[in-house]
Order: C-alpha cells, then structure tokens, then sequence
C-alpha cells in the first residue's frame, strides 16, 4: 500500500510539475512578446528622435547664421551713423 501511495504522490508530484512548466513556458512566451514588441517601439521611437534632433540641429545652424548676419548689418550701420554729440547721450 505505501508503494501504491508513493507512486500515485510520485505521479500527481511530475503532472503538478508538468502543468507548472507548461505556464512558465507560457509566461514567458507572453514576456518574450511584450518585450518584443516594446524593443520595436523603442526603436521607432529613437529613430523618430532622431530625425527631429536633426531638423533642429539644423534649424539652430540656420538661426545662428541669421543673427550673426543680422548682428554684423548692425555693426555697419553703427559706424556708419554720424558721432553724436557728447551731451546729447546725457
């Protein structure tokens, strides 16, 4: 009889273990997937960073050559304003 009971703990022990490693493999097919499909996103998601990093960049370069352009116009008409008189900056 204790043989009989060993083996029927034996049996239900592996079908118990069976059906656990069944719903790991599930669990983890499930994780597989989200961290699939978020490694995919991310990338878009980088790759659209990325693009709007150079449009800005690029935009900044613009701007910045615009405001040396504008600030060296500025220079040229300073110099070229007649001297004011001294007590008229008073």
């Amino acid at each position: 009889m204790d043989t009989a009971m060993d083996t029927a703990m034996t049996l239900n022990w592996l079908e118990m273990r069976r059906a656990s490693n069944a719903r790991a493999r599930l669990d983890d097919q499930a994780r597989i997937l989200t961290l699939t499909r978020e490694n995919a996103r991310l990338a878009e998601e980088n790759h659209r960073l990325h693009q709007q990093y150079k449009d800005l960049s690029a935009s900044t370069e613009i701007w910045i050559r615009l405001y040396e352009a504008a600030l060296e116009r500025s220079k040229g008409v300073v110099t070229a304003l007649p001297a004011q008189p001294s007590n008229l900056l008073n």
